[in-house]
C-alpha cells in the first residue's frame, strides 16, 4: 500500500513539474527551490544566502558555448551596473559541468557567476526542464528577497535579454531611480 502511494506521489509530481516546465508563469508566487551549487568564480552559491542580501535573477540557459546563450548571458552581462545599484543579485545556471563553464565564462567574460548543474538536479526542481528535455530552458526567474518568484522571462530574444529584465525590475520597483 505504501508502495503504490509513494509511487502514486511521484507520478504525480513527473507531471506536475513537466506541466510547470510548459508553462513557467504558473511558477509565479512559488518559492523559488533551494539550491547549493558551484559557480565558475571558484565559490559555492546557495540562494538562500543570496537572498539576504537582496533579490536574485537566476537565468537558466540549456548549454554553453551556443550562439543563443551567448548571447543571452552578454546582454545580462550589459546590465550589471544597474542591478549592482540596487542591490540584486545576477548569476547564470546550466546543466554542464563546472569544467567546461569555467573557460567559456571567461571567454566571454561575464561579471556574475555562471553555476554548474551537471546532474540537473535543480533544474527539475525549478520545473525548467519541460517534457522530453535533457537542457534547461532558457528562463529567467525573477525572486524577491522573501524566496518567492516574482516573475519568470521566457518569451524574450538572447539579444535583448538585458533591456528585458530591467523592463520587468522596473514594474516590479525594484530598480533604484538613478
Amino acid at each position: 500500500m505504501q508502495q503504490s502511494r509513494a509511487i502514486l506521489t511521484i507520478l504525480t509530481l513527473m507531471t506536475l513539474q513537466s506541466t510547470l516546465a510548459n508553462e513557467p508563469a504558473r511558477l509565479v508566487g512559488l518559492f523559488a527551490p533551494d539550491f547549493n551549487l558551484s559557480g565558475t568564480d571558484g565559490k559555492t552559491h546557495r540562494l538562500a544566502h543570496l537572498l539576504k542580501s537582496g533579490p536574485v535573477v537566476v537565468a537558466w540557459f540549456p548549454k554553453a558555448y551556443t550562439g543563443n546563450c551567448e548571447k543571452m548571458l552578454r546582454s545580462l552581462s550589459a546590465v550589471q551596473p544597474d542591478l549592482d545599484k540596487s542591490r540584486i543579485n545576477l548569476l547564470a545556471v546550466s546543466g554542464d559541468k563546472i569544467k567546461y563553464l569555467k573557460p567559456y565564462a571567461e571567454s566571454i567574460p561575464l561579471s556574475f557567476p555562471i553555476l554548474a548543474d551537471p546532474t540537473r538536479t535543480t533544474a527539475v526542481n525549478w520545473s525548467v526542464l519541460g517534457e522530453g528535455r535533457e537542457l534547461p530552458n532558457r528562463w529567467i526567474f525573477l525572486i524577491s528577497q522573501d524566496g518567492r518568484i516574482a516573475a519568470v522571462l521566457s518569451d524574450f530574444s538572447a539579444d535583448d535579454a538585458g533591456k528585458e529584465l530591467l523592463k520587468y525590475l522596473q514594474q516590479l520597483g525594484w530598480l533604484t531611480k538613478s
